[in-house]
């Protein structure tokens, strides 16, 4: 029995063997790095699983730390915007380097606003400054007479005159009535005849238009799209006017703001008698006639020949040299100042006399019918209660 038990403890021991080492093959093999020990008997694709999983990750390189900041402050490089007023065109984006660039590129909103990429009416222009007082040059009783000539061929006649010095409404400040008319003859007759009254009221120091009243009428083979049309427009101070618009039987009311260089139709006309320009010297200014907003700009020529002079200009004792000249262009412009597309810029020449009176001889005009010239056939002088 002790030999028998000696025996079948052997072969234990050798099963044992056999199960733990014998059976699965090599041992193991050990990695380079880690030094485990991992079978070898299985699969190539479970052996780089196994050495996949088992091998240690790379060491991150450490972040760069920030050095401390101070409580309640960011990190930010863009920079604010101008404070000035903003374009209202957007110019052409220039080049680096070129004059006017700025030193460092603006990013994001900021560069957005500073250099706009489309045209955007919504901003407005900084504000056009006030013109002179010319409510001295407006005396009451003082007429004008003109001859409408179309390329030389008579076409109408056309009649300015402050008609008297008002007091102004509930108190306020005295005013002046202006009034014109004109009206088509001659030739143009024959196709339209085309009658043009206005009566309009503006402040005695100022010249700032105060109400303006316009009614046309139109007769003959070509009456257009109405044949009556009253146009009344009343200013709420510099640049906000209230109009209303009647052509036959359709009435249009709107509220509009200009620029507060504004004026009416005739009280733009006063404007230019008033102007004092040394050769070169430029200017300008909006008038509004009925709906239509139009820019005026004027540029003294210093003195001018008048020849030939109108005969009611020697009878008044001007002399053909004494007279300077003023010439312009009249543009349709919409409420920002801004040139309408497809509209025609329309020139302009004004022959005034070169002594106190500032008497209008003759206005020049170009359109695409030809040159329209108004020269001075009647004058009446301003009464004596002038200063009244």
């Amino acid at each position: 029995m002790p030999k028998l038990g000696r025996v079948l403890g052997f072969f234990g021991l050798q099963v044992g063997v056999c199960l733990g080492l014998g059976l699965a093959g090599p041992v193991s093999a050990e990695t380079p790095q880690s030094g485990k020990r991992i079978s070898t008997d299985r699969p190539p694709r479970a052996q780089a699983a196994v050495a996949k999983k088992v091998s240690p990750k790379p060491r991150r390189t450490p972040r760069r730390e920030h050095p401390p900041k101070p409580f309640g402050t960011t990190y930010d490089s863009s920079k604010l915007p101008k404070t000035d007023h903003p374009p209202v065109l957007g110019s052409p984006k220039m080049r680096p380097g070129a004059v006017g660039w700025p030193p460092a590129p603006l990013t994001g909103w900021s560069g957005s606003v500073h250099t706009p990429e489309f045209r955007d009416k919504t901003f407005r222009r900084p504000p056009s400054p006030r013109p002179n007082d010319i409510g001295a040059t407006l005396n009451p009783g003082e007429r004008f007479r003109y001859d409408v000539r179309l390329g030389g061929n008579p076409t109408g006649i056309a009649e300015a005159r402050v008609a008297a010095l008002e007091p102004g409404a509930h108190g306020g400040p005295a005013m002046l009535r202006l009034e014109g008319f004109a009206r088509t003859s001659g030739v143009v007759s024959l196709l339209t005849t085309l009658t043009y009254k206005l009566e309009n009221r503006v402040d005695r120091v100022t010249g700032a238009p105060i109400s303006a009243f316009a009614v046309t009428d139109r007769d003959g083979l070509l009456k257009g799209k109405f044949r009556h049309r009253e146009t009344t427009a009343n200013f709420s101070g510099r640049g906000f006017v209230e109009i209303v618009d009647k052509k036959d039987d359709r009435v249009n009311k709107l509220t509009r703001r200009y620029p507060r260089d504004t004026f009416d139709s005739l009280g733009i006309m006063a404007w230019v008698r008033a102007l004092e320009l040394e050769p070169g010297e430029k200017t300008k200014a909006y008038a509004l006639d009925g709906r239509t907003l139009l820019r005026v700009d004027v540029v003294g020529r210093g003195p001018a020949k008048l020849d030939p002079m109108p005969s009611i200009g020697t009878a008044i004792g001007i002399a053909p040299d004494d007279v300077f000249l003023l010439e312009g262009s009249v543009t349709r412009v919409d409420r920002h100042g801004v040139p309408i597309p497809g509209k025609r810029v329309y020139e302009m020449r004004v022959y005034v006399s070169d002594d106190g009176r500032k008497i209008p001889l003759v206005l020049e005009s170009d359109m695409w019918l030809g040159t329209v010239r108004l020269e001075l056939t009647h004058y009446d002088p301003p009464s004596e209660h002038t200063n009244g």
